[in-house]
């Protein structure tokens, strides 16, 4: 059967990653990206609209897609304040859940944070907490929320803070391999993989809280279908 999937982020880490392994991916003929800034990929399953975020709303055609994988997320000192922010991590996303929903959508696959707390005294933690919570209010059929914790991987715009978790988890990574510590960094290659291996591979309703052991079980299952059957 032929499946389509949008995904949206599509210029950041993940999602980068995700478009390249989507385009790769035979389970998939059609591949739809809703972008601020075109991606500059050719590829002819490939279907792009660059479109300014505020007018989200006019592309409710473009959800009718069986899988949604959502990596929009920015930083506050890009963002350049907190209401900002909250507009495109909390309020856009929640827009493109709603969207997902109406339009039928089997599975929605949200990248969120390993520290999602809408109770957190922390700004970043509690928007994304707000955000998993308002999104479970949707009751799509399927929604999964990935939370790594540091990404490990090239930006475009670097990010102090998780040069500094790298560094830091490189020295205490042998000791704490061991255990389910889901505040290890992971590639976001393999947040990538795992999506997708979780879209193909993983239960068709519920909510899921997807963290660094699952992320290794369904990036697994990924590269067995897709990878393997391609070469």
């Amino acid at each position: 059967m032929s499946r389509r999937a949008l995904l949206l982020g599509a210029t950041g880490l993940v999602g980068g990653h995700c478009l390249r392994l989507l385009l790769e991916c035979d389970e998939y003929d059609e591949i739809r990206v809703l972008t601020r800034r075109a991606t500059g990929v050719e590829h002819p399953k490939l279907v792009e609209r660059v479109i300014d975020p505020a007018d989200i709303e006019k592309q409710a055609d473009f959800f009718a897609v069986d899988d949604v994988f959502c990596a929009i997320g920015t930083t506050l000192k890009q963002a350049g304040s907190k209401d900002a922010f909250r507009r495109v991590d909390l309020d856009l996303v929640i827009t493109v859940g709603r969207l997902a929903r109406d339009a039928g959508v089997q599975r929605f696959l949200l990248v969120s944070a390993v520290n999602a707390n809408a109770h957190s005294p922390f700004f970043y933690a509690r928007t994304k907490g707000q955000l998993e919570r308002e999104l479970k209010d949707l009751k799509l059929p399927l929604l999964a929320l990935f939370q790594p914790s540091l990404l490990l991987g090239e930006r475009e715009t670097p990010r102090p803070v998780e040069a500094f978790g790298i560094r830091f988890s490189k020295i205490i990574d042998p000791i704490t391999r061991w255990t389910d510590a889901h505040w290890l960094p992971v590639s976001g290659e393999r947040v990538a993989e795992a999506l997708i291996g979780m879209a193909l591979m993983g239960p068709d309703t519920g909510t899921y809280r997807v963290r660094f052991r699952d992320f290794i079980v369904y990036a697994g299952k990924f590269r067995d279908k897709c990878l393997r059957s391609a070469s």
